[in-house]
């Protein structure tokens, strides 16, 4: 059986989601560049190939059935896919575009400030950052190089450690000063997000059982704790590799020596394939020299 083979022409998808969201073929026409006669005709072969009306014609006006909007929300659905692919075909036309996933909170507080000395390194490099949170896949994605957080990299995949996951406090400089040991986190706002290895963990390897008694902000997203934490909100759990630019800034500071290794750390990942491409190995050897 062939596939797809309830699918209509492109055309008269676009027609009918301009007539449906206008419920007029004229104005449909009239944004599409085509005339009204055009619209009404490709409207009628579109319900003669799905087997039903999708409008209701009443003299000049016409207005979805039920099964014209059931179907106006599935066309809508598949047109702004198709657009969205289209849109993520744009760094594939750039010569030297290099696909690099990271997560959001590695891109941001660790990528970023180093793009310059990156494309300083191979300036023929143009790197798109992929920060969407998908399953790498390099086998059905167009994925260069991934930035992973993991206890180790997988196999059957070319790896570079960048730096192990080290967990401190971090803060400003004004609530530091009232940070003179680390039992005194107990009496400020703990910033907290989702890692596995918190601050009971942390505080535990200090010595301190803190049985839970603490107050403060929560975060899915670890960039946020970071920068409530540069907001002068509390204290959070920061990653050393992610901090180190905050810190240089004098955004945090570090109130304590003490830190925590998790198990983890950031590696950098590629395929044998990807990296035959000069690009992309210049990204790579340049990732080596960072860690």
């Amino acid at each position: 059986m062939a596939r797809f083979r309830h699918i209509p022409p492109t055309q008269f998808l676009k027609g009918f989601e301009a007539a449906a969201r206008f419920e007029s073929f004229s104005r449909a026409a009239e944004d599409l560049g085509l005339t009204q006669s055009a619209i009404s005709h490709q409207m009628r072969l579109l319900e003669g190939h799905i087997g039903q009306p999708l409008f209701l014609r009443i003299g000049r006006e016409v207005r979805l059935t039920d099964a014209g909007r059931d179907y106006q929300r599935t066309v809508r659905q598949c047109l702004e896919l198709m657009e969205e692919g289209y849109r993520r075909l744009e760094p594939y036309r750039k010569p030297g575009s290099v696909v690099i996933y990271a997560p959001r909170d590695f891109s941001r507080r660790w990528l970023l400030h180093r793009l310059p000395s990156l494309q300083a390194a191979v300036p023929a490099c143009e790197p798109w950052l992929d920060t969407s949170g998908a399953a790498i896949d390099f086998q059905t994605m167009e994925i260069d190089l991934a930035i992973i957080h993991a206890e180790a990299p997988p196999e059957g995949c070319e790896s570079l450690l960048i730096a192990k996951d080290i967990l401190s406090p971090v803060a400003t400089a004004t609530l530091a000063r009232a940070l003179d040991n680390p039992a005194d986190l107990l009496g400020v706002p703990l910033i907290h997000d989702e890692r596995p290895v918190g601050w009971a963990d942390w505080l535990r390897s200090a010595g301190i059982e803190a049985n839970g008694s603490w107050h403060g902000s929560n975060f899915s997203d670890s960039d946020l704790a970071l920068a409530a934490a540069e907001l002068g909100q509390g204290v959070a759990l920061g990653s050393l590799p992610l901090v180190q630019a905050a810190i240089a800034a004098r955004s945090l500071v570090l109130p304590y020596d003490h830190t925590l290794e998790t198990g983890r750390a950031w590696y950098a990942i590629s395929t044998q394939d990807r990296l035959r491409d000069a690009d992309v190995q210049g990204a790579w050897d340049w990732l080596g020299e960072q860690s």
